[in-house]
């Protein structure tokens, strides 16, 4: 419809333009082809009707030739434009695709990929270089006792918290603590509550909380080298003596 619209105002000012220099030619023409005829009528006086028409003429001109002319141009114009315009329609001229807007370079799936395990082995890189982590998983834990293994825990578990916070803030899916009864409206997502137990029938459930689920409220992606190779977790350690 865009390019009809364009085609219809284009074309309807350049045959206004072109029925504006005809309906001049032709008055011009009317004027001095009389002018002439009268002349020689007045000259050789061969034709005294004639010469009164020709002086008619000439009083009338801009009254009522040039208004009769004007007139006649502007609708023969607009009978040509309505004429051009249904067989442009008609002829099922393609639409013209407007050009994309720019909305910056595209993203290669492949880079984006990339980036994205670069940013998860980050996380587990920066939980073993504060926390341990890795080293705690793995450990034989058959070779301690219970209660070495909840010393290194305690250690682990802070230092692992702190770390999680600078990236990654967590907050419970749902306010009812564990245990308490809760009711599971019709509409709600499935990504942020599971159902278990017997689930039948149409909601809204009634059921027991048994876990309060946890959804991030707050992400900080750290800005990564790429000089730096990601599958190095933690770098070997030797001391020198």
């Amino acid at each position: 419809m865009d390019s009809a619209k364009t085609f219809s105002k284009r074309a309807f000012l350049w045959i206004f333009l072109v029925m504006a220099l005809v309906v001049f030619a032709v008055d011009v023409a009317i004027y001095f082809g009389a002018s002439v005829a009268a002349m020689k009528a007045v000259h050789t006086a061969a034709d005294p009707e004639a010469a009164k028409a020709f002086s008619f003429v000439f009083e009338n001109f801009s009254r009522v030739v040039v208004p009769v002319s004007v007139g006649a141009g502007l609708v023969f114009a607009l009978l040509l434009w309505m004429i051009i315009r249904g067989l442009y329609v008609n002829a099922g001229v393609p639409e013209v695709e407007a050009a994309p807007k720019d909305e910056g370079p595209a993203i290669d799936p492949e880079v984006e990929k990339r980036n994205t395990r670069r940013t998860f082995l980050h996380l587990v890189s920066a939980l073993q270089k504060e926390g341990r982590l890795i080293d705690f998983f793995n450990e034989d834990l058959s070779l301690y006792s219970d209660d070495q293994i909840g010393a290194a825990v305690r250690g682990i578990h802070e230092n692992c918290v702190k770390t999680l916070d600078k990236y990654v803030s967590c907050g419970p899916v749902v306010d009812t603590p564990e245990g308490e009864s809760i009711t599971v409206e019709a509409g709600f997502n499935p990504e942020e509550i599971r159902l278990t137990g017997n689930v039948a029938g149409e909601p809204p459930f009634t059921g027991t909380v048994r876990h309060k689920g946890w959804k991030a409220t707050k992400t900080e992606v750290p800005t990564l080298s790429e000089e730096s190779n990601p599958d190095v977790l933690a770098p070997a350690e030797v001391e020198l003596g």
